[in-house]
């Protein structure tokens, strides 16, 4: 049985020593209730009905007599709903639920125990909801659902963090950091388990207060003690007073004495003058006694300001630096932990880059084939989801040179992955012997399709491609498009080729017979094309942050197409570097700008 519903099971005492005697009381008790019952029932009282068939039922569960219990459950349950006691209700679906769970029918324990958390909601009565999150959780956790068991331990632990329930937060925070164990969430599991221990270490720093203020309450008595003995020396004092009232009053006697009589005059005056003497000294000693008082009162007084500031300024200084050490040392770990991830994470992304170069760059096949280009590439992230692509169809005399600028979904790590699999799917293409534009287009889609096994799994990834042939033996330039465009440039007029309106893999196109077009220009004159993604038009920047556009950028192709290539590269990334204006890239950019002489 799951260890939170023992721990929840009302308590039952077994009188080990006299079973006889126990069981006794048992029956006692039932038929008690059982006469209750039988009054309510006649007197049409349901709520009381319900109560007693509550009782009973408490009686035949701790005497593991499940199936009695049940039946009287069963009709504690329909007299609270019909008599409308939240409250009779709330318990009578917990315990039911704890029937079912000391029977181990754990999928009927869990219907009870949301039906009481369903009760316990409408009442807006905390502590019964908390119990019952806390056992539809362990429910959920004895069937398997880890899921639904973390959702409601959550709940619970929001709630005792809000009622200050440490108690409460103990055992939620330790479920879950088991929860999460299982599961394989070693991060939340670890986690939990340090608020656990936090918790535990700050009730320990409790105990040390407790020591304080019993060291606290001893100097506060040493002080009291101290405070007996100016008693002592006030007692004294009066005792002198009373001594200087009584030579104060013999004075008087005296004195009227002498008026009684000349006779004792001289005999008076002796004892007048030794009573003066007396009052004088006496006088003394109270002026004496009153300033010694007076001293030791200001010094115990000093010396307690003094006890209590030290005490109190060392209890603060020692949870400050208890505190500022405790928030240095996890501050100390947390970074620690985040610097090593991001070591970690920097690593692989750079070692994916250094593969993801090495398949992209390619200089000397560059030169060879296409010796007036250039090739802007910008990746957002280390990694892009953009690449460029350039091969050679062998042929009698000088090879035909296949050129395309691909814009995969994504951008980042996914994103270079697609990049990975298009210029190995492009690169088999090719040495199958495939030499058409459109056909490469249509042989790319099956092998992406394929790869990804989008059929089956419902993937929606894919590619755009601009993708053209030079046949510079026949003075012609193929093109075919999936959704991006070619623009090239002939006696300074723009000329722009679309592209299909359909994708690279991705979502399936409608007519499946119907593959790519191909486009055909001559290039009987000097031209200039330029392939490319849409990173550089759909990038946002300028005075009111608006896209760069398409037509912003064929106008700046058409103004720079005569010069130098490596310039035309050097002046579009300059352009879009001032347009961003510091903002943050938003797309893979890549153009890649080649220029085709006429052969005469």
């Amino acid at each position: 049985m799951n260890h939170f519903f023992q721990l929840t099971r009302p308590i039952v005492i077994v009188f080990l020593l006299c079973p006889s005697a126990a069981s006794f009381g048992q029956q006692s008790k039932l038929q008690e209730l059982s006469k209750l019952l039988e009054q309510a029932v006649q007197q049409n009282n349901d709520g009381k009905a319900a109560f007693y068939n509550y009782e009973i039922a408490k009686q035949y569960l701790d005497q593991d007599e499940t199936d009695k219990a049940s039946e009287y459950l069963s009709q504690s349950v329909k007299l609270a709903r019909k008599a409308e006691d939240n409250a009779l209700l709330y318990l009578a679906y917990r315990l039911t639920g704890e029937v079912f769970v000391q029977e181990q029918s754990y999928n009927k324990a869990l219907n009870n125990f949301q039906r009481a958390l369903r009760v316990a909601r409408d009442m807006d009565k905390q502590e019964f909801i908390k119990e019952a999150l806390m056992e539809v959780g362990a429910s959920s956790a004895s069937l398997g659902r880890q899921k639904r068991s973390v959702e409601h331990w959550e709940e619970a632990l929001s709630m005792a963090i809000q009622t200050n329930d440490v108690i409460l937060q103990l055992e939620c925070y330790q479920l879950l950091a088991e929860a999460y164990g299982k599961e394989g969430g070693e991060a939340k599991q670890k986690e939990y388990q340090a608020l656990y221990n936090n918790i535990i270490q700050n009730q320990e720093s409790e105990q040390l207060s407790q020591q304080q203020r019993a060291e606290l309450e001893e100097l506060e008595q040493q002080l009291e003690q101290a405070g007996e003995e100016k008693q002592n020396v006030s007692t004294m004092l009066q005792r002198q007073s009373s001594r200087l009232r009584q030579a104060e009053d013999s004075l008087l006697a005296t004195k009227y004495s002498l008026d009684e009589t000349e006779r004792s005059l001289k005999l008076a005056e002796e004892i007048s003058e030794n009573q003066r003497l007396q009052i004088d000294l006496l006088n003394k000693d109270k002026e004496l006694a009153e300033s010694r008082i007076m001293e030791q009162k200001v010094r115990l007084e000093n010396e307690a300001l003094i006890r209590n500031s030290i005490i109190i300024g060392a209890l603060l200084a020692g949870s400050l630096v208890f505190v500022v050490v405790l928030g240095y040392r996890r501050k100390i770990e947390a970074n620690k932990e985040i610097d090593r991830q991001n070591k970690s994470i920097q690593s692989s992304i750079n070692y994916a880059k250094r593969i993801q170069e090495a398949m992209l760059h390619n200089s000397n096949l560059q030169e060879q084939l296409l010796p007036d280009s250039f090739v802007l590439f910008k990746p957002r992230d280390v990694v892009s989801g953009d690449f460029y692509w350039i091969s050679e169809l062998k042929g009698w005399y000088d090879p035909d040179v296949v050129i395309a600028a691909v814009d995969c979904t994504g951008h980042g790590i996914p994103g270079a992955f697609m990049s990975m699999i298009g210029m190995n799917s492009l690169n088999a293409i090719i040495s199958r012997g495939v030499a058409e534009s459109d056909q490469i287009l249509d042989e790319l889609d099956k092998e992406i399709r394929t790869a990804l096994q989008q059929e089956k799994t419902g993937n929606q990834d894919g590619m755009d491609v601009a993708l053209g042939i030079y046949r510079k033996e026949r003075g012609v330039l193929e093109f075919s498009g999936a959704k991006n465009p070619l623009i090239y440039i002939q006696d300074n007029k723009v000329f722009k080729l679309k592209g299909d309106r359909r994708a690279i893999g991705g979502k399936q196109y409608k007519k499946k017979d119907i593959g790519f077009k191909k486009h055909s220009v001559s290039i009987d004159q000097p031209t200039v094309i330029y392939l490319f993604s849409d990173g550089y038009q759909d990038q946002f920047g300028g005075e009111q942050n608006t896209k760069f556009m398409t037509t912003r950028f064929a106008d700046l192709l058409l103004e720079i197409h005569q010069k130098p290539m490596q310039e035309q590269k050097e002046i579009l990334d300059r352009t879009i570097m001032e347009w961003m204006e510091g903002r943050k890239q938003t797309d893979d950019i890549l153009v890649v700008g080649v220029r085709l002489e006429a052969d005469v």
